[in-house]
């Protein structure tokens, strides 16, 4: 005889009866509690978990704490030679609790081991606006910070800018707070306000603004035409991160004059604090244009350079701040970096701020995709010019 099953039957089966369970994992640390899912056999143990989500996270087990249920309100983890079933876990679509540890944490309760050294997280304003891949790259950032990873300063410019790593130690993200912009209160390199004074690196812009002008030139480098990285908004607190000076010694390039000179102990404590600033995708070359010829460069590539430039008004385009990125076919691709000083109040870019305006490729007459960029204002009346024709249009 054949029976037939229904469909809230034949779900049922799988749900209680079948090999594999569909959790969810869900980091404490994700301001946005987002979940990600793993397949596990039901007879896992905790341990067979933790190895499932290190291929997911390239987090460690010795990392991961995992919480559940009535253990999470009691302040136990889950042990690692419990099975699921232990746990209570019996069916698909349960949620489990995951703490990334740091080397120095606290194992007897669960509250105290959400307080770590670092963070990183987007900004409430900017998360609709956050590509999904971007999105990615703050988890994995998130992820290096949780298990010591210390952001790494750059040692070059004016500002405090950090290396952010994911779990194995690789670049991935460079974040710019905006209270270490060149005369902002926190700046590592010594560009500091004087009492009485109201300086800026560029009429224009007041310190502690250039973050917001970077994610506003990604956003506006529609369809990515310019190449400008994936940027948004980030909110993060380290240790590393400049505090009243603190960052690096006077010898090291640090901030020669500042609270910290008068107030050693200082009580605001570095770990503590939260800074604001722009999150961008770090970008791999081979190197910048301060190492290579224009000529190596085709047309195209340095028309949709100068094309953002206009459109945004850019005051800062050095030949430090085009990165060349080498494609497989071995064609140099420029990447445009640095935007702080873009979309200024003060309307007096000079011909020294835009590096390839005597290029020769700017002698070249424009392609259609090019103009098209301008679709939307008259400068599309100019299609059989080239680029320097736009500039002498917007002048």
């Amino acid at each position: 005889m054949i029976v037939s099953l229904s469909e809230d039957q034949k779900t049922a089966i799988n749900t209680y009866r079948g090999p594999d369970l569909k959790l969810f994992v869900r980091d404490v640390r994700d301001r946005q509690g987002r979940k990600r899912a793993i397949t596990v056999r039901s007879w896992s143990s905790i341990k067979d978990v933790k190895d499932v989500i290190r291929t997911l996270l390239q987090v460690p087990p010795s990392a991961q704490r995992l919480y559940y249920g009535p253990l999470l309100t009691s302040g136990g983890e889950l042990p690692n030679h419990r099975t699921l079933h232990d746990a209570g876990i019996y069916r698909s679509g349960e949620t489990l609790l995951l703490d990334i540890q740091t080397s120095s944490h606290n194992s007897n309760g669960y509250s105290s081991n959400l307080r770590s050294t670092g963070d990183v997280s987007i900004s409430s304003s900017m998360i609709d606006a956050t590509p999904r891949r971007l999105r990615t790259i703050v988890q994995r950032a998130r992820r290096g910070l949780a298990l010591g990873l210390k952001p790494n300063l750059v040692l070059d410019g004016s500002g405090g800018t950090y290396f952010l790593h994911d779990a194995h130690k690789n670049h991935v993200a460079v974040f710019k707070p905006g209270d270490e912009e060149p005369y902002a209160e926190n700046n590592p390199r010594g560009y500091l306000q004087q009492p009485g004074q109201h300086l800026s690196l560029r009429e224009g812009i007041a310190p502690g603004e250039a973050c917001i002008r970077e994610v506003a030139a990604y956003l506006l480098d529609h369809d990515g035409f310019s190449g400008v990285p994936m940027t948004t908004l980030a909110e993060a607190r380290h240790p590393a991160f400049n505090i009243n000076g603190a960052r690096l010694k006077v010898s090291e390039g640090g901030a020669s004059v500042g609270w910290h000179s008068t107030t050693p102990n200082s009580p605001v404590k570095p770990a503590s604090m939260r800074k604001a600033g722009s999150f961008q995708e770090f970008i791999r070359c081979e190197c910048t244009m301060d190492d290579l010829s224009p000529s190596k460069i085709t047309a195209e590539e340095i028309h949709k350079i100068a094309i953002l430039d206009i459109r945004v008004m850019n005051a800062d385009r050095n030949s430090a701040n085009l990165l060349c990125r080498r494609l497989p076919d071995n064609t140099l691709v420029l990447v445009p970096i640095d935007h702080g000083y873009c979309l200024r109040s003060v309307c007096d870019v000079s011909w020294m701020d835009w590096c390839w305006l005597d290029w020769p490729q700017m002698k070249e007459v424009c392609s259609l995709a090019a103009v098209l960029r301008f679709r939307d204002s008259r400068w599309t009346n100019f299609l059989p010019y080239n680029i320097y024709s736009l500039h002498l249009a917007v002048e």
